[in-house]
């Protein structure tokens, strides 16, 4: 794929990057490989700016990246109960010409160095850089990769073999929690750590099987992996997003909780 020659192959274990049709926007990565002799397994799929790292305008350099405290500890509980994790990411600035495929390998790299302490890895990347507004070839108004559309948690689990049923997405915005919903995840969580569009918001809710919650941060999303474990899926009666609480972390008053509500515009101002 566009970018193969960018990355030092060495820095990553077994790493492979795997070319698609129409490729000039589209980034894979791949560090684990499918086990053709098992049942698919469910997987977490995580965006990346505002939820794995702080959330900084068109993230190009290394020196910007800083790991969401709770990330590495999540991810790594992840790895140790064999449930791939894939970060999917849309990368407009790359088709905006604002920095390139060599800039965001470098940005993974440093993601990855800062995962390592913690025993933690992710096991597949996907990038896309098509956009309406992108220049030249990167420019394309609705890309099946580009989310909302679910094209890169559907090309994930086609090539990592992973039970979407069971899986579940994490994102700071409505895109996201909607391409879980159009790749028929479980569900998907929004934290409130990076930046919610108030305009679509609303719209977040539980329905035809697919849980929607809401968090914090990453870090307080650890029933997940208890979730992703259960085979049974439990339709919520009450379609509007639940709180996802972390005991060791959350001790917030009402009046917090009435910002969470009007934060994802389910109560008045």
């Amino acid at each position: 794929i566009r970018g193969y020659d960018l990355i030092d192959m060495n820095s990553f274990e077994e790493s492979e990057i795997w070319s698609l049709p129409d490729t000039p926007g589209l980034w894979c990565q791949q560090t684990r490989a499918a086990a053709s002799d098992s049942s698919p397994l469910p997987a977490l799929f995580l965006d990346r700016d505002g939820v794995v790292v702080e959330e900084v305008e068109y993230l190009h350099r290394v020196e910007d990246v800083r790991l969401i405290a709770g990330v590495g500890k999540i991810i790594a509980t992840c790895n140790q109960n064999n449930i791939p994790v894939i970060m999917a990411t849309n990368q407009s600035g790359v088709g905006r010409g604002l920095y390139g495929w060599a800039e965001f390998a470098a940005v993974q790299a440093r993601i990855t160095d800062a995962l390592a302490p913690f025993g933690a890895h992710l096991d597949m990347v996907l990038a896309c850089a098509y956009h309406g507004q992108a220049r030249s070839q990167y420019k394309k108004q609705d890309h099946s990769w580009r989310k909302p559309n679910p094209g890169m948690l559907l090309a994930a689990a086609e090539r990592l073999k992973i039970d979407l049923s069971r899986s579940w997405i994490v994102g700071d915005q409505a895109i996201d929690i909607e391409a879980g919903r159009a790749a028929r995840l479980r569900g998907g969580v929004l934290v409130l750590s990076g930046q919610v569009n108030q305009s679509s918001a609303a719209n977040v809710r539980s329905s035809d099987g697919y849980k929607v919650r809401v968090a914090y941060s990453l870090a307080a999303c650890r029933f997940l992996v208890g979730y992703m474990n259960v085979e049974e899926i439990i339709p919520d009666e009450d379609p509007k997003p639940k709180l996802a609480i972390d005991r060791d972390s959350y001790n917030k008053s009402k009046k917090d909780e009435k910002w969470i509500q009007q934060k994802l515009g389910l109560a008045p101002r």
